[in-house]
């Protein structure tokens, strides 16, 4: 993960012994029999090659369908001896896990970053293995993406429960309460799925909110600024759900 690699969190540090882990013969044999048995996998030589694809789509907002057609191929390999599915999908989402882990933490700075981490990647994988997830077709990623953050603020919400309030919190933060927090986190989900229904949002657009508002953005990645194109694309995308959202207000 190139924006991460002077981080020492936790995270990261699961992440860069996992990729150790993809160099050993029986991790590289284990890749290999998964691609033989997978057509969305079949341009993927290495393990490598396939995890630096998906950061690409997610890097120039890649297609919707790309990145189900190989979540499907990881998942539907979850039983498989080896194990090498589970690390694939676990590196795969290490931007969403990093994100929600820092948001979280810069939310609640009285929680340990390291319990926040971990219970963050308990979570992804009970999610990984559960019937919900494993029965979706569509949107893959951003689905678990979704219910990590959602249920790590669960978890955050119930920890802070009997936490005394610090005192540098300015007036302005303690206003908001982690139910209303909630409720807001719920209306925005039925507002995107509602989008998607009717067709005011498209995948290629799911994927870039997701990019610029659940998971911070793709100006501090190391690959340089965010372009003009990209800057302006996000402008008119914003205005368009500005615009649904008023009329999903009047509608309700």
């Amino acid at each position: 993960m190139p924006e991460t690699h002077h981080c020492v969190c936790r995270i990261c540090s699961v992440e860069k012994g996992l990729e150790i882990s993809l160099a050993t013969p029986s991790a590289q044999e284990a890749y290999a029999a998964l691609r033989a048995g997978c057509r969305a996998l079949a341009c993927f030589p290495t393990a490598s090659s396939v995890l630096a694809h998906i950061r690409r789509m997610r890097d120039t907002n890649g297609s919707g369908e790309a990145s189900d057609r190989i979540f499907r191929a990881f998942r539907d390999a979850l039983e498989q001896p080896g194990g090498i599915a589970e690390t694939l999908l676990l590196l795969a989402v290490v931007p969403a896990l990093h994100a929600a882990v820092s948001s979280f933490k810069r939310a609640c700075p009285t929680l340990n970053r390291e319990d926040i981490a971990q219970q963050a990647i308990v979570i992804v994988m009970t999610h990984v293995r559960g019937d919900t997830w494993r029965r979706r077709e569509t949107h893959l990623a951003y689905s678990l993406a979704r219910e990590l953050r959602r249920d790590v603020f669960l978890w955050v919400k119930n920890e802070t429960l009997f936490l005394p309030e610090p005192d540098s919190c300015s007036t302005s933060e303690r206003t908001v309460s982690a139910s209303e927090l909630f409720e807001r986190d719920v209306q925005l989900k039925h507002f995107l799925h509602r989008s998607l229904a009717t067709g005011a949002l498209d995948n290629d657009d799911l994927e870039l909110l997701i990019e610029f508002k659940l998971e911070g953005g793709t100006g501090d990645k190391g690959n340089g600024p965010v372009t003009n194109a990209a800057r302006q694309r996000m402008k008119r995308l914003m205005a368009k759900m500005r615009h649904h959202a008023r009329s999903f207000t009047l509608h309700r």
